[in-house]
């Protein structure tokens, strides 16, 4: 059994590493998302769920029109507001 410690620790090493790697990569779309709008639109295209959240994360941070202004530019119904009704 004393080789079980060693094991865990270099498991342990992997996961953190793992987890480092996932958050950059969250920060990195979060980024793109805040700062271009041609992303907005691709996440829009093909990840509509995600933008969502990023929707609802910055209407919580207090910026409401993010949604109106991307839907106004992309010539796009605002759907938010057709689920509502």
């Amino acid at each position: 059994m004393k080789y079980a410690t060693p094991r865990l620790w270099t498991g342990m090493k992997w996961l953190l590493y793992a987890e480092i790697g996932l958050f950059g990569a969250a920060y990195y779309v979060w980024h793109r998302m805040n700062t271009n709008q041609d992303f907005r639109k691709h996440m829009h295209e093909k990840h509509p769920t995600v933008l969502e959240v990023f929707y609802r994360a910055a209407e919580f941070g207090g910026v409401k029109d993010a949604r109106v202004n991307d839907y106004a530019t992309w010539g796009v119904e605002n759907q938010s507001s057709a689920r509502e009704s």
